[in-house]
């Protein structure tokens, strides 16, 4: 071979390696070319996990993966910035479905999938008398009277007098509720007190009134206009504050200082177990609230109806389980993309619901008879 075809195949070698070390160096460290974007872009990962494991997760409708031998999770890397079609499925359970968003030199996290079946059984109530939907709610301490807070006929008050039992505690109220020591309440005037619990054994309680909330300035919340006829309720959670104003649901940004609206006709609002989401409700529509992103007052849809939705109840952290007419179905609160909703059963006829957390069991009322499920979450 001579000189200088030597020299050539040299050049060619040290160009090819020049060219191909940057792509290769890229590829090893997840760099790819976006055909749409015509750029090159870092890639980013998918990681998701099922309860129970499931048979099948694919990929962008091409791409099969199977969780390994005694696992319950996949984890798939270089995937290109851009939203990725999840769809999950086990033999005898509901497809899973969701489209995931990739961000660059990220992992997307789908965590807690929970998988349902299909053919979740019912059965009738052996012992009907047991029934906890003829379970009587016990009275609380405490009872408003003509707007007078005073003490209720419950058992723990049995050895009180009759005179302590006929005197105010705290007046001018129309709802409370009980926060650790305080009793924290709403007054006709439309502003949120607390009363120390202590100072109904010392002195006239409405004396010991302190507002609830003060600004740097020294003032209180804007006053809510309160009528007599009214329905109001409190919820407290942790420092955040929620009011029932008379079928409108409120938010109190303490920041602000202001009431935020976030559902009219309200119905009711149940807390998660681990008191990070908030889930309120009229007879149409389920939102979830956030309570990490309550500064931005972000409020998601998760299911609208035309039929009477009754109840809500959370299955755990991640699902809750409601009824929709005669639809009982359990709902994600994973708001990214679509939310994944399934019907459990629809045969049962005007359905009132309970459901136990400590058994993972949903009891059912239906035409007088209580039905109780096999366990819903594995």
């Amino acid at each position: 071979m001579k000189k200088k075809t030597r020299l050539i195949i040299l050049l060619l070698c040290v160009i090819s390696f020049l060219i191909m070390s940057p792509i290769l160096v890229g590829y090893s460290m997840g760099y790819r070319f976006d055909i749409k974007k015509k750029k090159i872009v870092a890639t980013g990962g998918i990681y998701i996990r099922t309860f129970p494991a499931a048979d099948q997760i694919i990929f962008d409708y091409e791409k099969t993966l199977k969780p390994g031998f005694l696992q319950n999770y996949v984890f798939v890397q270089s995937l290109l910035p851009n939203n990725h079609n999840i769809s999950i499925k086990k033999a005898g359970y509901y497809d899973y479905e969701k489209i995931l968003p990739v961000e660059e030199n990220e992992v997307t996290k789908l965590e807690n999938v929970i998988l349902f079946k299909k053919d979740l059984s019912f059965q009738q109530l052996k012992n009907q008398s047991a029934s906890p939907f003829l379970v009587e709610k016990l009275p609380e301490k405490y009872i408003i009277k003509n707007n007078n807070l005073y003490y209720s006929e419950s058992l723990e008050n049995k050895n009180l007098s009759a005179t302590i039992k006929k005197t105010p505690l705290i007046t001018n109220i129309v709802s409370f509720t009980l926060s650790e020591n305080n009793i924290v309440w709403l007054g006709l005037d439309g502003l949120l007190y607390k009363t120390p619990i202590s100072s109904f054994l010392e002195k006239q309680p409405t004396e010991d009134k302190i507002p609830l909330i003060k600004t740097k300035e020294n003032n209180t919340h804007p006053a809510i206009k309160i009528n007599k006829k009214g329905s109001y309720k409190i919820i407290l959670i942790d420092q955040d504050i929620f009011i029932d104003n008379n079928g409108e649901f409120l938010f109190l940004n303490n920041k602000e200082n202001t009431f935020t609206s976030l559902l009219l006709k309200f119905k009711d609002a149940k807390i998660s177990p681990d008191r990070k989401n908030l889930v309120f409700f009229n007879n149409n529509e389920i939102y979830l609230f956030p309570l990490s992103n309550k500064d931005q007052y972000e409020k998601f849809l998760l299911y609208k109806s035309n039929e009477i939705i009754k109840d809500v109840f959370w299955l755990n952290n991640d699902y809750i389980i409601f009824s929709a007419g005669n639809n009982i179905m359990i709902s994600e609160i994973d708001y990214r993309g679509n939310i994944n909703i399934i019907t459990l059963f629809n045969s049962f006829k005007n359905p009132e619901l309970i459901y136990n957390n400590s058994e993972n069991k949903l009891y059912i009322l239906s035409e007088k008879i209580t039905y109780v499920s096999e366990k819903i979450i594995p």
